[in-house]
């Protein structure tokens, strides 16, 4: 197995690229909107990139996904609850997508959005532990996605807390201590109060330290996610909205023209 992760200071964000060395098929999972790094790190290992899954409806950035399939002709993956302007594989609980003996499996986790989804690794499609799971924001290192953004449209803080709650605690909470736990975003995000500047972790770790992990009720831990959120910068709503919607693809080279 192949597996990067590809961190942007400046977002406090993580993407990953996971492959089958064998096959040399890879997917991208929450892709920023420059993918040169991940055209080359594929192309250096003699990968091609089949999909790009996105675990949500990013709030804090425009997502690589248009850009990619641009570059590679991958599909694009979301939870069955998304819906967009442009075509989509709609990815439902349970479903595992094959690059070779490299596994993913999808875990539909809603809360800090309702189409968010988690993804399972596994090395060998009949091993028992996941070698890990990307959480997007619905599990961070040391706190979990806040349910209360304005991208939610027509969703309550608390119903999308109900929903996290159930994700978090007997979803995630369920998986073996051993797998590894990579998150969207750390220290420095504005999608949650309490991440931890780490870039990986283990269920059983977040199990034992993240307050948010710890045994409580539905309506206890709705309270204690959603006090003492800071403001959600403004952008977020039209972010969320513009990464549902065909649009113009990033130019690198118009970029530096107007560095120049």
């Amino acid at each position: 197995m192949y597996f990067a992760q590809f961190y942007l200071d400046c977002l406090s964000q993580a993407s990953y690229l996971i492959a089958d060395e064998r096959t040399g098929r890879a997917v991208v999972v929450d892709p920023r909107r420059d993918v040169d790094e991940y055209v080359a790190d594929a192309e250096a290992h003699g990968l091609t990139v089949v999909g790009v899954i996105n675990t949500h409806f990013h709030a804090d950035f425009l997502a690589g996904h248009l850009e990619l399939a641009d570059r590679t002709g991958a599909w694009i993956g979301y939870g069955h609850r998304a819906e967009t302007e442009y075509p989509i594989r709609k990815l439902t609980e349970g479903e595992r997508i094959e690059l070779g003996d490299v596994t993913l499996q999808i875990m539909e986790t809603p809360g800090h959005t309702p189409e968010s989804i988690s993804v399972l690794v596994y090395e060998q499609p009949d091993d028992t532990v996941p070698y890990g799971v990307l959480t997007g924001d619905a599990l961070f290192i040391g706190d979990v996605g806040r349910p209360d953004l304005l991208a939610s449209t027509g969703v309550t803080a608390e119903e999308l807390g109900a929903m996290l709650y159930d994700s978090v605690h007997h979803k995630l909470m369920a998986l073996p201590d051993e797998t590894l736990v990579f998150p969207a975003h750390g220290a420095g995000s504005a999608c949650g109060k309490n991440l931890s500047t780490d870039r990986q972790s283990t269920i059983g770790r977040e199990r034992a330290t993240n307050y948010a992990c710890a045994p409580m009720d539905e309506p206890t831990f709705v309270a204690l996610v959603t006090d003492g959120q800071p403001t959600a910068p403004g952008y977020f709503g039209y972010d969320a909205d513009l990464n549902r919607r065909e649009r113009g693809l990033f130019d690198p080279a118009a970029v530096r023209a107007l560095a120049a």
